[in-house]
Order: C-alpha cells, then sequence, then structure tokens
C-alpha cells in the first residue's frame, strides 16, 4: 500500500467474476446518481452482491490476503497504542504484532494515512488484510469498549449494589444493559433468565449449544419484571405465559430483543431471542454449501415455476438460505412477493409483507392475494397448515415459483409431510422442484485447531478405515475454551427428476425413492456432515451431537 495502483472498477471486478451483470451496473448507477454512494455500497444495499464478494474480488486484483475480523482477538496492547476515533475515521483495526510487523485489517487499500499512522504508533512495519467494512467497524466499537468497560467486573458491581438495596429503590437498567453487552460480546442467539431454588440462573445459547454463564441471586429476580415491562408485557400477569418485544442499541448496532415467559416453580423463565436488525447478506458458498452443489442448487432457483422447500429444525438458518437463493435469480426482470412472519431480512427489490393474523392477513390468504399482483416468485415463511399448503401447491401449478420452509428432519420427509397435509400425490410429483434439508453444526476454532490420530469408533461412524488423522479444538480464549467458533451448514438437497416424480406420483415406498436419488448421485446429510468433518470444518463429536447416525440406505 505504498502507491495506490490504477485498478479496475468494483462493477466491472464483479462483472467478470460472473456475480452481476451489465443490467445491475446500470440500475445500481441510477441508484447512486439519487444517493451518492459508493458503487460497491449500491450494489450491497440492492442484494446484487455481498459485501464478501466485492472484498474477494478485491483481495484478487490487489493481491492483498483476506482476513475474517469476526475471528479476531486483538492484542490489547496494541489497541491502547491506539484509540477508538482514530481507527473510526479511517476504518483499520490493527490486531496483531511480531518483531518486524503489524498487523492490520482494512477495507480500504487506497487510503495510505493508515500505514503512516501504524509506523508512528507502533514503529514497525504494517502488514495490510484486506475484510469487510461493516465486519471493521463493529469489531472497533466492541473491542474498545470491552477495553474500556470489562463488563464482567461492572455486572459484578451492580448485582452487588443490587443486593444491598432492601428498598429495591434502584432501576435494573445497568444490570440489563450489562448483561445485553455480555451477550453480545459472546455471540449469544439466546439469552435464559432461569430461576433457581436459591438463584437466578442466566444462559447463554452460543453456536447452538445452551452455556451457563451467571448466577445471580435470587433477590434479583425482579430482573424478569423489570424485563417484562421493556417489553410491554403485563408484570401483574405471572399464572400464563407471554410474549413481547423490545429494541435496544448495543454497541453502535440495533438489536431486536423476542421475548417470552412461562411458568417454572421458582418462578417465570424467561427467553431472549437476539436479532440484529440489520443482517448482511451471505452466499451459498459463505453459508457452507460445497461448490458442486451450488451450481445445482441455483438451476433449481431458477426454475420457472413449481415449489422449492426448505426443511429443517427451527433455527436451523432456513430463512437465510432462502434469501441466498433468492438472489441467484435475476431480480430485475422478477417480480417477487413474500409473506413472512415476520420479515427478517429487508432485500429492496422484493415487496415483502408480514403476516397480520388479528387483521385476517395469514399465509394463504397472503398467497391468494399475490395471484392478482402479477408475480413470478412467490415466497411464503413457512407452510403449517394444509390450507397454507394447498394454496401454495396451487400457485406452484399455475407458472409461478413458490420457495417455502417446512418442519421435517429430512429431504425426503418431506414428501409424506405435503401428503399429511393433504397434498395428493399426483400434485406433489407435477410441482415439487425439489427440497433442501439442513441443519447447523459448530466449526472448530481456526485459532487452537489441532490434529489427532482418529480412533477405531470414529473409524466405524465415518464408514471409512482409511482416515489417518481428524480435528478438534484445544480451546482458547476466542472460543472461550469450547474449542468451536461459529457455525456451517450441513446438509443434504433432493433435486426430482422425471423418474423419482413418478415415484412419487406412485406413491411407492420412501425408502425406494431414497435407494433411487442415491443412484442418481444424492448424498444425504451423514455423507455431507462426514465429508466436513474429514476435512477439519468440523469435529466428529460435534457430527454426533446434531446428527447422530443418519447413515441408512
Amino acid at each position: 500500500m505504498d502507491e495506490p495502483k490504477k485498478t479496475k472498477p468494483i462493477g466491472m471486478l464483479l462483472q467478470e467474476k460472473g456475480i452481476i451483470n451489465e443490467a445491475h451496473i446500470q440500475f445500481a448507477l441510477k441508484e447512486q446518481k439519487i444517493t451518492k454512494e459508493m458503487l460497491g455500497e449500491v450494489l450491497e444495499r440492492l442484494s446484487f452482491a455481498t459485501e464478501m464478494d466485492v472484498v474477494s474480488v478485491l483481495s484478487k486484483q490487489e493481491n492483498v490476503p483476506y482476513v475474517d475480523v469476526d475471528e479476531l482477538l486483538p492484542d490489547e496492547r496494541l489497541l491502547k497504542l491506539f484509540n477508538k476515533k482514530l481507527c473510526l475515521n479511517n476504518i483499520f483495526l490493527p490486531y496483531n504484532v511480531d518483531e518486524k510487523y503489524t498487523d492490520i485489517a482494512v477495507s480500504n487499500l487506497n487510503n495510505l494515512k493508515i500505514g503512516q499512522l501504524v509506523s508512528r504508533n507502533t514503529g514497525l512495519t504494517p502488514r495490510f488484510y484486506i475484510a469487510e467494512k461493516s465486519k471493521i467497524i463493529n469489531a472497533i466499537n466492541k473491542f474498545y469498549y470491552f477495553l474500556e468497560n470489562p463488563v464482567e467486573q461492572a455486572i459484578e458491581s451492580e448485582v452487588k449494589l443490587l443486593s444491598h438495596d432492601a428498598e429495591m429503590a434502584r432501576s435494573m437498567d445497568n444490570l440489563t444493559r450489562h448483561i445485553l453487552h455480555l451477550a453480545i460480546k459472546m455471540r449469544a442467539t439466546d439469552i435464559h433468565l432461569r430461576p433457581m431454588e436459591q438463584t437466578l440462573n442466566i444462559g447463554f445459547r452460543i453456536d447452538g449449544v445452551m452455556q451457563s454463564v451467571l448466577a445471580l441471586p435470587s433477590s434479583i429476580g425482579r430482573l424478569v419484571s423489570s424485563l417484562k415491562m421493556k417489553a410491554d408485557m403485563d408484570i401483574a400477569e405471572q399464572r400464563v405465559p407471554q410474549d413481547g418485544r423490545f429494541s435496544e442499541s448495543v454497541l453502535s448496532n440495533r438489536y431486536e430483543f423476542r421475548v417470552s415467559t412461562e411458568i417454572s416453580p421458582y418462578g417465570e423463565n424467561m427467553v431472549l431471542r437476539v436479532l440484529p436488525v440489520s443482517r448482511s447478506f451471505m452466499g451459498l458458498k459463505e453459508l457452507g454449501f460445497f461448490d458442486q452443489d451450488i451450481e445445482c442448487i441455483k438451476k433449481m432457483f431458477n426454475e420457472p415455476f413449481g415449489i422449492i422447500l426448505l426443511t429443517g429444525p427451527t433455527g436451523s438458518g432456513k430463512s437465510t438460505t432462502l434469501y441466498s437463493g433468492i438472489r441467484c435469480l435475476n431480480l430485475l426482470e422478477k417480480n417477487v412477493l413474500t409473506v413472512e412472519d415476520p420479515i427478517e431480512v429487508n432485500m429492496s427489490l422484493l415487496r415483502q409483507t408480514q403476516v397480520n393474523e388479528k387483521a385476517g392477513y395469514t399465509f394463504s390468504s397472503a398467497i391468494r392475494h399475490f395471484l392478482r399482483h402479477d408475480p413470478d416468485v412467490i415466497l411464503v415463511g413457512e407452510i403449517r397448515d394444509a390450507e397454507t399448503a394447498g394454496t401454495a401447491i396451487s400457485a406452484s401449478s399455475t407458472g409461478h415459483l413458490v420457495l417455502s420452509t417446512l418442519h421435517t428432519n429430512s429431504a425426503i420427509g418431506a414428501i409424506p409431510r405435503l401428503r399429511d397435509l393433504g397434498i395428493k400425490p399426483y400434485m406433489i410429483s407435477d410441482s415439487l422442484i425439489g427440497v433442501v434439508s439442513q441443519r447447523l453444526i459448530r466449526r472448530i476454532c481456526r485459532s487452537c485447531k489441532e490434529e489427532y490420530t482418529p480412533e477405531q469408533w470414529e473409524l466405524e461412524y465415518l464408514k471409512d478405515p482409511t482416515i489417518d488423522k481428524l480435528y478438534r479444538g484445544k480451546g482458547c480464549d476466542l472460543c472461550n475454551n469450547s474449542g468451536y467458533f461459529g457455525r456451517t451448514l450441513v446438509y443434504e438437497f433432493l433435486s426430482l427428476d422425471s423418474e423419482l416424480s413418478l415415484m412419487i406420483e406412485a406413491e411407492e415406498g420412501l425408502n425406494e425413492v431414497t435407494r433411487a436419488a442415491k443412484d442418481k448421485g444424492f448424498r444425504d446429510i451423514f455423507d455431507v456432515t462426514a465429508q466436513k468433518t474429514k476435512m477439519g470444518i468440523t469435529s466428529i463429536e460435534e457430527a454426533v451431537r446434531v446428527i447422530g447416525n443418519l447413515k441408512q440406505v
């Protein structure tokens, strides 16, 4: 980064990689005239490209390595050589030093000032890595906040003050704020407040696994009432479950917290689902799909009519995969209508609506209305009942592409589930394009990953006696000594051809359909999980935890 190089425009780079086309660029340029944004920012906002797409093409052109800022734990001594305002103004994150170099994450490779600042503050040569701008900004806000405000100590101090507050005059706001900050710091997706016999236990769900984080005195049980008030719930009612929600700004990001209570022997149990309001889009590769499968999935999403289903447990990322699949469509030429509960990610080029059952606006009524709105693609948040299933199948049979989610344990399992919902076998075979079934599995922490010689039971589980090494995480500060950091998809997808459709219409058994699909290259979720285990993406213990032994046909 000594001198700015003459580089190709970002639009051209993305076009050469096949991520966008000329029509996308022209559309974005019209938007840019009004908004005055950078072209890359417009392309990201319109969902034509992800932030990762932009960074990856820049990394390749400039020959600067990429770093995932989410997986960094900067040296605190290095952070203290700079300050939050300086880093935010120039959008860079110093994170590591050795004898000669300071490692710096940047998003703009042409900002010469950063190199000068780093050299002056550290006396070392800067070594640059490219990263997403949003991740750098989030990391700066997070690491400098916790550097100046050790949240664990703040919680301990606040609990002492509240414990000695016999008259209960002190507000719970500070404790609430500290707990929310700790949840974001630890990457929690759910916060559990669990009253025990003598304590109030605070647990976080991190990467899909529950962890007990805090034990508070039972006298602080009024924290539940405080949160109920915040979520606009009835604090006087403690006999029946309630639902509510509130929004809060944490570390300069807006979050929505969906709150649910239920009755327990020691008081009200509460769960808060943590949802970032602005979530960045992820491509199919970033989600964890293998290259050979991505092309098949893209082809499936570009069928002109029929229905595509995403199946899997609650919280397995089905909606995220649907949004990524929608990005495979040429949205400039498609009228895409959605009905969701609630709208999880805003996409400018979609016409998104939200279920309102009190007003009579349900999934099934929305589909009927959409058919009068000249749709090409209809996204239905979830098929929950026979009426929704029937209207969705009918819409897919009349020249529309319908996308939805369904609760089943496997891709093949979607077929009997649709039958249970009253869909005739001939209608399933005529309209079903394909099914993707997925789960989320923890990734081994890259910071503490190690290889080891597998035991006999592990070779037997993976059905591969030739394996000579597997991988696991030792545990480190980055992963809170869990050995895991983040999650990836394990999945299976069933793409129907004429032979499989005829088998479904003839109501042949699921084992026969599965065997026929496997003869055509179908890989079940066990096969994909085993592959990711052998590659060192996840561990065999995690594979057993998430999928058990599903090797069947």
